[in-house]
């Protein structure tokens, strides 16, 4: 049986990543003109949210899925939901239609994320995993600058529909790739009881959470008594999982401290990466005066930063260690937001790419190490399902804390004689989340770090 050709599948991971980063930020730039077409003008917060929720429930089961049934195997499904989706998006001509493609299309990008985390964990070992996941969450950054841009152009050239069809050749190029350049050594399927009760018990849990987390922003209080009982639904379903042969989330790596401790870190991290880029260019549009694409171009720096934090994570993680990396990597951002926290809402555009630049790699680094050390607590048997649960993590903690943030710029400006600007109170809060999580991580003894070569 010939080899995976490592180099074909890093294209088709990335292809793969960069599709659903670009279908999560381009919609953005197409939603007046698909409210104005299909005349319904609640689309515009469910073209958002439907796929954001469907995607959000269906990443643990897919990652759940390719351990039972083989990664290869899945990852197509995800791909191949994924273009239909897309395809059906394309092709709408309701709000119903497009509503229910949305859907199909979460689901699909569901099987796509965590599938590509599971690739990067098996096919390459940890010195040359930093490097690919590095490049891999490039993705993200360079979608956040060129999304808009194509969906400018296309609306301009042509109709909104082909802001989908877009993704229709990069996703047929990453089925081509995975079929005939990624072999999968023989896997044995395991066969499963009860497993309909499971994925029922987890989704209405998980429904409930998330129901609870876009409450925040219009019924605070309401919000939060439904996330308690969603949380409460999802601790119980924990409980019962103990109890299964095959459960689909990873209940005995769940149960390690340091594992619990490292998504509490990509939950964090990720919502902060966030809250860094949705604020940052409205601090420069709206106190600087400048154009949305200088605001856009801010990020520039991040991104490119992101992906050398990213790349010499692995090697910075051999030398320092990971709990004293982590230490560092919190500790520089915190010293980022907790000074755009506090610096005058006249600061220059200059001193804020610096500010992008260092945010940029302390964060590319904290993500990309607090993955890779999640993952290495992985078994090869439970391998997606771990990768799942820590995209999972990742989804809920950008949702969690954009809508949390969003909350508490809106009622600073709901004040009078505020003495500070929304987006201070936004890093003020970041900063704060942060402390509590460096004190978490350096209460942490040392213990043995779970890191495969």
């Amino acid at each position: 049986m010939s080899k995976t050709n490592t180099n074909w599948m890093i294209l088709a991971i990335y292809l793969a990543t960069l599709v659903t980063a670009i279908e999560s930020t381009i919609v953005v730039t197409a939603t007046r003109s698909i409210v104005s077409s299909l005349g319904n003008p609640n689309l515009t917060s469910l073209i958002f949210s439907t796929y954001l929720f469907s995607s959000a429930l269906a990443t643990p089961i897919f990652g759940h899925l390719a351990d039972n049934h083989g990664k290869k195997k899945i990852f197509q499904i995800g791909l191949l939901l994924f273009l239909l989706g897309t395809i059906l998006c394309g092709f709408s001509v309701s709000s119903w239609m497009l509503f229910s493609a949305r859907v199909v299309q979460g689901i699909g990008a569901g099987g796509i994320m965590p599938m590509t985390f599971a690739l990067i964990g098996e096919l390459f070992d940890i010195t040359t995993r930093g490097k690919v996941m590095g490049l891999n969450n490039s993705a993200w950054g360079i979608a956040s600058l060129i999304a808009p841009l194509i969906g400018g152009l296309l609306l301009k050239q042509l109709t909104w529909h082909w802001i989908f069809f877009i993704n229709v050749p990069f996703i047929l190029i990453v089925l081509v790739i995975v079929q005939f350049f990624y072999k999968e050594k023989a896997h044995q399927i395991v066969a499963q009881s009860g497993v309909f009760q499971q994925y029922t018990s987890f989704i209405l849990g998980l429904l409930i959470v998330l129901s609870g987390i876009q409450l925040f922003s219009t019924h605070f209080l309401l919000g939060i008594g439904v996330l308690i009982v969603g949380i409460l639904v999802l601790f119980r379903f924990y409980h019962s999982e103990k109890k299964e042969d095959s459960p689909i989330i990873p209940v005995s790596t769940i149960a390690i401290y340091d594992f619990r401790l490292l998504t509490i870190c990509v939950f964090l991290i990720n919502g902060a990466l966030i809250g860094f880029q949705v604020y940052l260019p409205m601090w420069i549009q709206t106190e600087l005066h400048l154009s949305p694409t200088s605001a856009g171009l801010a990020l520039l720096p991040s991104s490119v930063f992101f992906i050398i934090g990213s790349y010499y994570s692995s090697k910075l993680l051999i030398q320092f260690g990971q709990k004293r990396l982590l230490q560092l990597v919190i500790s520089g951002a915190l010293l980022g937001f907790l000074c755009l926290s506090l610096l005058p809402s006249t600061t220059g555009y200059l001193t804020l790419l610096i500010f992008s630049s260092l945010l940029g790699f302390f964060i590319g680094t904290g993500v990309t190490l607090s993955v890779i050390s999640a993952q290495a607590y992985a078994t090869t048997q439970n391998l997606s399902t771990v990768s799942g649960f820590i995209t999972l993590c990742r989804t809920l903690g950008q949702s969690f804390m954009v809508t949390l943030l969003s909350v508490i710029n809106q009622q600073i400006f709901l004040l009078e004689n505020q003495q500070i600007a929304g987006y201070h109170s936004v890093y003020l809060t970041i900063s704060i989340i942060f402390i509590a999580l460096l004190l978490l991580v350096s209460y942490r003894k040392n213990s043995k770090e779970r890191i495969k070569n």
